[in-house]
C-alpha cells in the first residue's frame, strides 16, 4: 500500500438503517490521517493531545468538539506514547441523508449548516468549539449508551438526539461569536505571527524575529503567544514541523534526511530525538506503519 491519504467509507460502520454510528475510543499514534464520505462529530472526553485537521494542528483537551465534513482530512494523536496518558474521544458519524427531514431546522446562515452542507465554500472546512460548561458531554454520553443498548425504537431516539446535538453546537458556536483559536480568521495580532510561522516554518526562525515582526518585546510576545495557543513558540514550531514531516513520510518516498532538511532540521541527531519524543516512534517506523498497514477502525 502506498502512502496516500486514507479515505474511509461509511459502509463499514453503518450496519443499521439509521445511518448513525457512535463509539468511544483511545486514540493511538499509529492512526493515519484520513478523509471520509460521512460527517463526523468528535468530542474529546479524557486526556489531552493533538488534532491534526486540514492543514492545522490543535492542542486539545476534554471538552473540545470538532465537526468534520466530507472530504476534510484529520487525525487525533495523544500527547505522549505513555499509555497512562490516554486521549479518549467520542465519535459520532452519520450519513448526510440522515438530515434530509431535519435540514430546515438548522439556520441556513449558521456555521453548522455550512460545515455539513457546504464545506467547500468555507475558508476553514471544519468547525471547532469548546464545551466550556459541560453542556454537550451528557448528551453525547447518552447517545453512545442508546447506540450500545439498542432498545426498541432506538433509531428514532438517536436521530432526534443528533439534531439536538447539532442545535446545541450551533448555539454554543453562536455564543462564542469569533472563536479565538481559528487560525484563518483575524482574531488579533497573533494571527499574523502564526500565519508567518506557517509560511516560513522550514526556515531559521527565532523569538526575536517574530517579536520584531509583531513590534513587541520578546518577553511580551512569548507571554502573549503562550496565552493564546497554550504552547511556547518553540513547541508550536516543532509541532508544525513534525506534522509536515509526518505528511511527507506518509505520502512520499523521499529519504528521511532530505525530509528533515525540508522542514528546517539540519542536525539529524536532534531531529530523530525530537521525532521520537513527539510521535513515539522513529521516522522509519512511522513510514513503515503508514505505508504497509491499513487503517484501523475509527
Amino acid at each position: 500500500m502506498n502512502g496516500r491519504l486514507r479515505h474511509l467509507k461509511g459502509d463499514r460502520f453503518f450496519k443499521e438503517k439509521t445511518g448513525i454510528y457512535l463509539n468511544r475510543i483511545r486514540e493511538a499514534f499509529m492512526t493515519p490521517k484520513h478523509t471520509h464520505d460521512f460527517i463526523e462529530i468528535c468530542y474529546v472526553d479524557e486526556g489531552s493531545g493533538y488534532h491534526h485537521v486540514h492543514n492545522q494542528v490543535y492542542r486539545v483537551k476534554r471538552g473540545d468538539l470538532f465537526v468534520i465534513p466530507v472530504g476534510t482530512s484529520h487525525v487525533f494523536r495523544p500527547s505522549s506514547p505513555n499509555q497512562r496518558e490516554p486521549l479518549v474521544v467520542y465519535n459520532c458519524i452519520f450519513r448526510l441523508d440522515v438530515l434530509d427531514k431535519w435540514r430546515h431546522l438548522l439556520p441556513c446562515d449558521s456555521s453548522v449548516h455550512y460545515v455539513i452542507f457546504h464545506p467547500s465554500g468555507m475558508e476553514i472546512p471544519y468547525l471547532h468549539i469548546g464545551d466550556k460548561h459541560d453542556q454537550i458531554r451528557p448528551l453525547i454520553t447518552s447517545m453512545h449508551m442508546e447506540y450500545l443498548r439498542k432498545y426498541e425504537s432506538y433509531e428514532a431516539i438517536l436521530s432526534s438526539m443528533l439534531m439536538q446535538l447539532l442545535t446545541l453546537v450551533h448555539r454554543i458556536g453562536h455564543e462564542e461569536a469569533v472563536p479565538q483559536d481559528v487560525p484563518c480568521r483575524k482574531t488579533g495580532k497573533l494571527d499574523d505571527a502564526m500565519q508567518f510561522i506557517r509560511e516560513h516554518y522550514c526556515e531559521f526562525l527565532t523569538v526575536k524575529q517574530l517579536a520584531d515582526f509583531m513590534y513587541m518585546s520578546q518577553s511580551h510576545f512569548q507571554r502573549s503567544f503562550k496565552r493564546s495557543t497554550g504552547l511556547t513558540f518553540t513547541q508550536y514550531l516543532q509541532n508544525l514541523r513534525i506534522q509536515k514531516c509526518c505528511e511527507l513520510l506518509e505520502t512520499s518516498d523521499q529519504p528521511v534526511h532530505q525530509i528533515a532538511n525540508m522542514i528546517g532540521y539540519k542536525d539529524m541527531k536532534f531531529f530523530h530525538a525530537l521525532f521520537l519524543k513527539k510521535i513515539g516512534m522513529t521516522p522509519q517506523q512511522h513510514r513503515r506503519i503508514h505505508q504497509t498497514e491499513g487503517y484501523r477502525a475509527i
